[in-house]
């Protein structure tokens, strides 16, 4: 069930009436709650929700069993099986295919030819989101962070709560057990989440699936047959396009979060405006950052075992993020590249961190990582890797022509590039009059404007780009 869809809006129209209706009966509140979530998980393919059971289950098992354990040798078995059920879950779906045709490809290399009927597994939507999630939460236990939920029903929640079950934001245990426990809802800031959901929806179908459907689909498909411009173009164009799907995804979500009574904290800040790929990754999906960061790279030592060590650790936690992503030599190189960058950013900060930041050096700083950062994203979006460099090839094409794109789509081009520079919080005090108004008043104008999104947008609603990692 995708978010800009009439189907979706029945569905989000029947749960908000559900959710005014029980909202003073928490506990009858929480199962129609999940069996909605279920219901919208389902709606792509009823049997991977054994897949989030199984999460569910044995994680709140888990979570209970690390704190009643009575030595850390306990503790640590139980968090065991916690981290090995969601990585082999993980693992099967996602990566025994790209596992196996590697290995073939090695041996191919070696001179033995192998023959592997391919695995054809078909990847469950949302699994690499739902499965960190609900491992973090035993992580946390294990690490005296959290204690454990006493309430299946709350912790079911957690892990299939619809919003952002299948493209994040990653939700802290802590923070959403903590919303989940207390049967008073936060009033709901209606202005903001109108701001968050119709944002969103133009971010996916104004800006992403127009730069995709007219300029970045057909640079990434034949790259030989552009210009050096359209490449270039193409390239902003992706970068661009991934921000306005991603982040259209999770401004939706955290606003029918709002809508239902939950805060959950912004996924992205202007990543574009970045003058360091520490800062980048402080802006760009920060719910996946700071997880990597609490999670994976504090875990290997972080920064507290010299220099050398640390460079390791950027280096596996970002290829090990890149390998979250999807499974393919490209994202191994966008992680390599991103962990290589951080390790390098690092060394050379330490020989100038006494200098003067002057706004040459602020612009300077600024320009290189954009460009860096879009290097990682024709990776990230190319087939495979041998796209990616005719990609990078094509720049060298010819200049003279003039690229074929019309006013149309230079200016949704403008206006992502404004998203990026524009102070944020300008325009809270129109939607906060906005929400002031009557209700038939709000819905008319929302009407219209989905309507006006819906005819500037291509045909078709495309899924967003995360759905496939």
């Amino acid at each position: 069930m995708l978010f800009p869809t009439i189907t979706f809006a029945i569905f989000l129209t029947i749960v908000l009436f559900v959710h005014t209706v029980l909202l003073k009966k928490p506990t009858l509140w929480k199962i129609c709650m999940l069996i909605a979530s279920y219901i919208f998980y389902s709606w792509w393919d009823w049997r991977f929700l054994t897949l989030i059971w199984t999460s569910t289950l044995v994680d709140f098992w888990a979570g209970k069993k690390i704190e009643n354990a009575d030595s850390s040798k306990k503790k640590r078995s139980y968090l065991l099986v916690s981290v090995l059920t969601n990585l082999g879950i993980l693992a099967y779906f996602k990566y025994a295919g790209f596992f196996v045709d590697s290995f073939v490809d090695v041996m191919s290399g070696m001179g033995f030819d192998l023959s592997v009927e391919p695995l054809r597994i078909i990847l469950p939507v949302g699994i690499s989101f739902y499965t960190f999630q609900t491992m973090s939460y035993s992580i946390d236990i294990y690490r005296n962070n959290l204690k454990p939920t006493k309430s299946l029903l709350d912790f079911a929640l957690f892990v299939g709560f619809f919003p952002q079950l299948v493209a994040g934001p990653i939700v802290r245990a802590k923070d959403f057990l903590h919303q989940l426990s207390s049967n008073k809802r936060e009033p709901i800031q209606m202005g903001r989440a109108t701001k968050l959901i119709l944002g969103g929806l133009f971010k996916k179908i104004v800006i992403a699936d127009l730069l995709a459907t007219e300029i970045v689909d057909g640079v990434f498909r034949n790259p030989a047959g552009s210009t050096g411009l359209e490449t270039l173009i193409g390239i902003y164009g992706y970068a661009l396009q991934i921000y306005g799907d991603f982040s259209g995804y999770s401004d939706i979500a955290i606003g029918i979060a709002l809508l239902l009574g939950f805060q959950f904290s912004d996924n992205f800040n202007q990543p574009y405006r970045a003058l360091s790929l520490q800062d980048f990754w402080r802006r760009w999906h920060i719910s996946l950052s700071s997880w990597l960061r609490d999670y994976l790279y504090i875990g290997l030592g972080g920064n507290r075992n010299g220099r050398l060590k640390t460079y390791r650790n950027l280096l596996a936690t970002m290829i090990l993020g890149g390998l979250w992503h999807g499974a393919a030599w490209t994202f191994v190189a966008w992680g390599l590249l991103h962990g290589g960058g951080l390790a390098v950013e690092r060394a050379v900060a330490q020989r100038t961190e006494k200098k003067e930041d002057t706004k040459l050096r602020r612009f300077l700083r600024g320009f290189f990582t954009f460009h860096l950062v879009c290097a990682g994203w024709v990776f990230f979006r190319s087939v495979d890797i041998e796209r990616a460099f005719e990609v990078f090839a094509a720049l060298g094409n010819s200049w003279t022509s003039a690229p074929s794109m019309n006013w149309g789509i230079a200016s949704v081009l403008l206006i992502g590039v404004l998203m990026q520079t524009c102070k944020t919080g300008k325009f809270d005090r129109f939607w906060n009059q906005f929400a002031a108004l009557p209700a038939i008043v709000q819905g008319v104008a929302i009407a219209v404007v989905v309507v006006g999104m819906d005819l500037l947008g291509p045909d078709g609603v495309a899924p967003f780009i995360y759905f496939q990692f």
